[in-house]
């Protein structure tokens, strides 16, 4: 009866393993959310009926995780516009300069915080939160040169730092520099 019980509960681990690893590649969405959930559910009332609380906190984690793949999926489908600042004296663009100033000063030294007439600047902005500034200078006809491409704190490190990115060249190529 004991090396049942330990066999039985060796079981239960390796589907505890089985259900958190299928719960890190299962992509996020809507369309298999149900079906997803009621798997789930099912692992934790059996875990609980059959004694087996592995099951249970594994389906519990396979919950954390899907909630965490679905927050990274969101970050990154996140759209980004950029709206291009023709006025230098444009009051938003002077508050978002002071109020980064010694984040920017930190990241790029040699700016000046004087913004030319020959600059071009676009702030983005992504759910209606301003996540970053480009700030280039008008070298000729087919040459910017970027003076800034900053990104805000808040999002620095996360997925949509790269789209960030993407959508400066996207940006830049739309110009037709």
């Amino acid at each position: 009866m004991e090396t049942m019980n330990a066999n039985l509960n060796i079981f239960y681990v390796l589907i505890a393993v089985v259900l958190l690893g299928m719960s890190y590649f299962v992509r996020p969405g809507v369309k298999g959310s149900p079906f997803y959930l009621v798997i789930v559910a099912g692992f934790i009332i059996g875990g609980i009926i059959f004694h087996a609380y592995i099951l249970a906190v594994s389906a519990l984690l396979a919950v954390a995780v899907r909630i965490f793949k679905l927050h990274q999926f969101n970050e990154k489908n996140r759209t980004i516009k950029v709206i291009l600042i023709p006025d230098r004296d444009d009051p938003y663009l002077n508050y978002f300069l002071n109020f980064y100033q010694k984040d920017i000063e930190k990241y790029f030294p040699h700016f000046d915080f004087r913004i030319e007439d020959e600059f071009l600047v676009a702030l983005l902005f992504s759910n209606m939160e301003t996540i970053g500034l480009i700030v280039a200078e008008i070298m000729d006809d087919e040459t910017l040169k970027i003076c800034i491409d900053y990104m805000v704190p808040k999002h620095r490190n996360s997925q949509l730092a790269k789209t960030f990115y993407q959508c400066e060249l996207r940006c830049i190529d739309f110009l037709g520099y």
